[in-house]
């Protein structure tokens, strides 16, 4: 008696991984057609991770440095607007830096708390996107950077700044292509000098290259390794600056992982408060048109000396 209800119990439960399994397929009928869905593969090795096959918040351009730490603690908050033929996207963004010692070393945690998108069928099923809607809201990576002040202000050479970052799996919204669900990180050295610095508009130069590595969830490339480049002209006065950007990276497996960017900020400067405007236009593997707005917040850090 004993074994036969051992031998039902067991048998219940695996009836029920059964149909469960199916009302899965069955759900997703269409998604398995319309990619020819071998029946045994992960649905998530179908996804393409490279930035032109995912959402703008997935795999970004990092940010193009120049080369110096703020002495201040630094909060900044904007609202981005994305559009592109197929995927519009709106998304809120938070970037807070600590410096310590004047300036000469710095943290930061950046990302985006959340956003909501629109995709096109022809542009989700080109993402192998797992909803039919195409549409809903998704949270964003979490960053974590270290940045080292290696030279500031030296009369012959120019500023030199390290950046190291970690991207986290906290992303979600895998199943529409919105983010990555698994780790990256990047190393980056900015150098820049500014000329005119006692003038009444100064001029700063600034370049940047790197390493940016993520994973691929794919079986013969586990890493896709980035090489990260950027160059930029800021023009700036104790109320105002402007400043053009162009960056982008290049990864070695060919498969639409090699986003450039152009980019260009407007600030104007009040006492403690900055306020942004910002344009950005991908000019390759990644298909966004950018207007963003947000406001810098300043504060005294206690740890500053």
């Amino acid at each position: 008696m004993q074994k036969f209800f051992t031998r039902t119990f067991l048998s219940i439960i695996l009836l029920s991984g059964a149909l469960t399994s199916f009302s899965q397929d069955e759900n997703y009928d269409w998604w398995n057609k319309k990619h020819n869905w071998d029946g045994i593969s992960d649905w998530a090795s179908y996804l393409t991770y490279s930035p032109a096959y995912l959402g703008p918040n997935a795999l970004p351009v990092p940010e193009i440095r120049n080369a110096l730490i703020e002495t201040k603690v630094r909060l900044e908050t904007r609202a981005d607007l994305h559009f592109s033929e197929g995927d519009n996207t709106q998304n809120l963004f938070l970037k807070l830096l600590y410096p310590f010692w004047d300036g000469r070393v710095a943290v930061e945690i950046y990302g985006v708390p959340v956003e909501h998108f629109k995709m096109d069928t022809i542009t989700r099923d080109e993402r192998a996107g797992r909803d039919p809607d195409a549409e809903g809201y998704a949270a964003g990576d979490i960053y974590f950077g270290t940045l080292i002040q290696l030279v500031r202000e030296h009369k012959h050479w120019p500023d030199l700044l390290l950046g190291i970052t970690l991207r986290t799996a906290s992303g979600g919204g895998v199943g529409n292509a919105r983010y990555t669900d698994a780790p990256g990180y990047y190393f980056d050295i900015s150098a820049g000098k500014t000329f005119f610095a006692d003038s009444k508009l100064s001029l700063r130069p600034y370049l940047m290259f790197g390493f940016y590595a993520w994973q691929t969830n794919r079986d013969e490339y586990r890493q896709n390794d980035a090489f990260l480049y950027g160059l930029g002209l800021s023009l700036f006065n104790e109320k105002f600056e402007c400043n053009a950007k162009y960056g982008g990276y290049k990864g070695y497996i060919g498969n639409g992982d090699a986003p450039m960017v152009l980019r260009a900020n407007a600030i104007y400067k009040f006492p403690k408060t900055h306020l942004k405007l910002s344009y950005q236009q991908g000019l390759q593997d990644f298909d966004y048109s950018t207007f963003s707005l947000g406001a810098i917040f300043y504060f005294k850090s206690p740890l500053g000396h």
